[in-house]
């Protein structure tokens, strides 16, 4: 099942870069990488972020990285440029 906020390409597009930009801030910090650290990454950019609409965002990513079966993020546009 999928959230209705995270079906557009754009929004996925946007997900995706939520978690890169959350990998390269805990890297900058030199933090570990990793699932839990990520969540709480993401939980602590949803707090800075004032618009409503790109909170619901950090809170798919979130659930994307711990619950990655329920989402296939990337993985059909990786796929299709082998």
């Amino acid at each position: 099942m999928k959230d209705r906020a995270y079906e557009s390409a754009s929004n996925e597009d946007e997900v995706c870069c939520l978690i890169g930009q959350a990998v390269i801030e805990l890297s900058d910090a030199n933090q570990p990488v990793n699932k839990s650290t990520l969540s709480l990454k993401l939980l602590s950019m949803a707090d800075r972020d004032g618009d409503d609409e790109k909170v619901i965002l950090y809170w798919i990513a979130r659930k994307a990285i711990t619950q990655p079966h329920k989402f296939n993020i990337g993985v059909t546009r990786w796929a299709n440029t082998q």
